[in-house]
């Protein structure tokens, strides 16, 4: 009965978008139409794999039509498929001493365990950490032979390092896990601080990659712990040994461990929306320009979504993000395509999964409906509702041509315009800006409401965004129409910090954020100057070890990253082409 409801949302929600004749004019009416809608608890916070985001997608699609847009790919759907999740398999079992433990009550496998049965004896190794810096040497593994076994340590850091910088940085637990690879454990058994041994365990949060690591990697309660380590090595007994001395303590377990681990990944269908008004000039038609914004958000929020509110479990509207985007995508598809004087081809598009790694964008510029080298330029619209009495209007990407700032300066009026030249950005632009084409990206900034269920659209600036689309407008339209394709220039390096602030040093590199094999790590993007593109390194390159070390994926990149100051030289292998190269790079 829920699909069939679904499927009737659909219906009306495709039939009230095409129900009146489509106003040109930009409108605040329609503006706040747009948006209301967008926002509503039926459309679920926009999150690719609940229903919601289908029916903002028909939506959208539904005013392409009535704006009179050629619909592209399959009938106005790009299909993207992304993982969202993970689910447990059939086959979980946790056994010791004849114990068969309880799944979700004693144990759960993590997301990027591998599917592997393994029986072993066990390697405890405390908190799990191998450290050697300046400031801290500790190694949980001194002395202990974990090859062959199943690893046992804890989350979480020993009391007394809980404020060491150098230790902080090395908590996450993939980190950790690679450390235990490192030491060729053949299984991983991870002790819960936070595991409810009366009821369903609270499972690591799933990080949007379903990258996994070759072996099974099981989460297990204390009690679990206990029992697997007996009364002489308890998990209490071993925190107080290494509190007492401030050293680390392990020990090899007799005990034998029968485990395996099931999880499958939730593989979720979604969907750009692509529609096209083709170019009126004979000669400038087959060159495009691109007009964008994401239309997916939060869903419910939650843990591990992005949430600046995790605990709350509410929807998550999204009106400024990114409704009010797509809405000026919306406004801009009627006025061009009822003028009909483009010179060049307009494509609209209303992306999903940015907010999973700029997904949409990312299968776009993959499998583009026209050669992507003809592209003039990108429009991206990101949060443009919330102009500030300051009228601040942020447009990022300006120095991605050598003819863009003239023609903002001249044609974008009544702003406190803020420039960012670099083409760089934590928005779908990003993956155009890596094709080396030129960007533009309008924003009216972050608020207090951002990716919280407060962000609704009774606080959306109607007449400041109608001022922003129509500014735009101008700029879209000059480059629509004017004789020459822009210049593209780079400005700015194509990767951004993204928050990971605890590298010394980088390669310089876009690493493939949305990548979810386990073979190693794509190269998105190589800036030029930088210790990757010294050595030799190129776009699609993928990084499979570092210093003789494995990489599976970016968190392996990441940890590996970390153990390297300024001036080492390390040696990068990567496959390139199907064959195995190796580079030294100096960082």
């Amino acid at each position: 009965m829920k699909y069939l409801l679904t499927a009737a949302c659909i219906a009306a929600i495709s039939l009230n978008a095409c129900k009146v004749q489509y106003q040109p004019k930009v409108t605040e009416k329609e503006i706040l139409q747009n948006i209301k809608i967008l926002s509503s608890d039926q459309f679920q916070g926009r999150k690719p794999g609940l229903p919601g985001d289908s029916l903002a997608a028909h939506y959208v699609l539904g005013k392409f039509k009535q704006a009179g847009l050629t619909l592209l790919y399959n009938n106005g759907f790009q299909p993207v498929k992304l993982v969202t999740g993970f689910t447990f398999g059939t086959n979980n079992q946790l056994e010791c001493n004849h114990v068969n433990f309880e799944l979700s009550k004693d144990f759960e496998p993590l997301f990027f365990s591998a599917n592997k049965r393994f029986t072993g004896k066990v390697a405890f190794v405390g908190y799990g950490l191998t450290l050697n810096s300046d400031s801290l040497k500790w190694d949980d593994y001194q002395g202990i032979d974990a090859s062959g076994r199943w690893v046992l340590l804890s989350e979480g850091l020993p009391s007394h390092l809980q404020q060491n910088t150098t230790a902080k940085k090395n908590i996450d637990l993939r980190t950790k896990v690679l450390t235990a690879i490192d030491h060729h454990a053949a299984g991983i058994l991870v002790v819960s601080t936070d595991f409810s041994t009366k009821g369903a365990a609270k499972t690591a949060i799933y990080d949007k990659s379903s990258a996994a690591y070759a072996v099974p990697v099981i989460k297990i309660s204390k009690s679990a712990a206990n029992q697997i380590l007996g009364t002489d090595s308890s998990l209490e007994l071993a925190d107080k040994e290494i509190q007492t001395k401030q050293a680390p303590f392990g020990k090899l377990i007799g005990t034998e461990v029968i485990g395996e681990a099931s999880v499958l990944p939730k593989i979720t269908k979604t969907q750009n929306v692509v529609g096209l008004i083709k170019g009126k000039d004979p000669k400038l038609q087959d060159e495009f320009v691109v007009v964008g914004a994401h239309y997916d958000h939060l869903g419910y929020g939650g843990p591990g979504s992005g949430s600046r509110m995790p605990d709350s479990a509410a929807v998550h509207h999204g009106a400024d993000d990114n409704a009010s985007g797509v809405a000026a995508v919306i406004e801009l598809a009627q006025k061009f395509s009822h003028a009909g004087k483009n010179r060049r081809s307009i494509v609209f598009v209303a992306f999903t999964a940015e907010e999973f790694g700029l997904i949409g964008s990312k299968a776009f510029v993959a499998e583009p409906p026209f050669n992507l080298k003809k592209t003039s330029a990108m429009f991206n619209f990101d949060m443009v509702g919330r102009l500030d009495t300051a009228k601040d209007l942020t447009i990022g990407g300006v120095g991605t041509s050598l003819e863009t700032k003239t023609m903002v300066d001249s044609l974008v009026t009544g702003f406190n315009v803020k420039i960012s030249k670099e083409g760089y950005g934590p928005s779908d632009h990003a993956s155009f800006y890596g094709e080396n084409i030129p960007v533009i990206y309008f924003t009216s900034g972050v608020h207090d409401q951002y990716h919280t269920p407060k962000d609704t659209y009774d606080r959306i600036n109607l007449t400041g965004e109608k001022q922003i689309i129509e500014s735009a407008a101008k700029l879209v339209d000059a480059v629509a129409n004017r004789s020459l394709k822009l210049t593209y220039q780079e400005s700015g390096p194509k990767v951004g910090a993204s928050g990971r602030t605890d590298l010394k040093v980088t390669l310089g590199i876009i690493p493939d954020f949305s990548g979810t094999g386990s073979d190693g790590m794509r190269i998105d993007g190589v800036t030029p100057g930088k210790p990757a593109s010294k050595a030799g390194l190129q776009k699609g390159d993928i990084i499979v070890a570092i210093d003789g070390k494995s990489v599976g994926s970016i968190y392996d990149y990441m940890a590996r990253m970390k153990a390297y100051s300024p001036g080492q030289i390390i040696s990068v292998d990567v496959l390139r082409n199907g064959e195995k190269k190796v580079f030294l790079v100096t960082l």
